[in-house]
């Protein structure tokens, strides 16, 4: 259902990641961190945000 939700406001479900890391995993948030930059850098501009004017 959010799924929906978010493609109906003009969000590319993709783009949304969530993760459960404790406090004291410092180098696992680190590494969570880059891995969901490198994927959102790979989708590219979303597009379906961008204004239509």
């Amino acid at each position: 259902m959010f799924k929906r939700l978010l493609e109906f406001v003009g969000f590319e479900p993709g783009r949304l990641s969530a993760r459960w890391i404790s406090g004291s995993e410092g180098a696992k948030f680190a590494a969570t961190a880059q891995k969901i930059t490198d994927h959102t850098r790979a989708l590219g501009p979303n597009t379906k945000m961008r204004d239509e004017n």
